[in-house]
């Protein structure tokens, strides 16, 4: 399954996108990215959707450096690769 996670507030801080890549790497997750958008900040990422919301709770709270106002989450299945 992959997920876009857009969040607004004070989410510009530098070490932001670090502390998502390493918590997703934690979770397992794959292709995680992340940009800095007008509006806030956009997070990609692929993997379980168990671990794609804990991603996202985590990145609800977050580091002491951000506040996030608000969360929205778009997610798709992927399509499988065959062995």
């Amino acid at each position: 399954m992959s997920a876009r996670i857009h969040l607004t507030g004070h989410v510009e801080s530098p070490d932001f996108p670090r502390w998502i890549a390493r918590h997703a790497h934690k979770l397992g997750l794959d292709h995680v990215t992340t940009e800095q958008v007008p509006s806030g900040l956009q997070v990609t990422a692929v993997g379980a959707e168990e671990m794609l919301q804990a991603l996202a709770l985590g990145m609800s709270l977050g580091p002491e450096s951000v506040l996030v106002e608000t969360m929205t989450i778009t997610t798709a299945a992927c399509a499988r690769q065959g062995r």
